[in-house]
């Protein structure tokens, strides 16, 4: 287990570094950056400490640490997807603008 942890940390660190890298680009918003920031400080608590998860979920009433994870990983997922979608969305609807706005110049010229 110990091998895994510190491959895990060096990850993580990895990850953070990055997410550091991109705030400075200016690519992430406060709010993305802070997200991420907690996401993996969080996995590597529960990384280093996996008996927490347990005594979570059981204040939760599930009864492995393991669901918990599970539930909540599949809830941000589909909720990560949901957001996609809607943007994707947005994106259409805004190209479709920009190319008939276009069309309509170019026919007056």
């Amino acid at each position: 287990m110990i091998i895994f942890q510190f491959l895990f940390l060096l990850f993580s660190l990895f990850a953070i570094g990055t997410v550091v890298k991109r705030k400075k680009d200016a690519v992430m918003s406060n709010i993305g950056t802070a997200f991420w920031m907690f996401f993996w400080v969080l996995a590597d608590v529960v990384v280093f400490f996996p008996d927490s998860t347990t005594l979570f979920a059981n204040r939760l009433g599930i009864g492995r640490g393991s669901d918990l994870i599970t539930y909540v990983s599949l809830a941000l997922v589909f909720f990560v997807l949901f957001r996609l979608h809607v943007k994707l969305h947005e994106i259409q609807r805004d190209i479709t603008s920009l190319v008939r706005k276009d069309a309509l110049e170019d026919r007056d010229v």
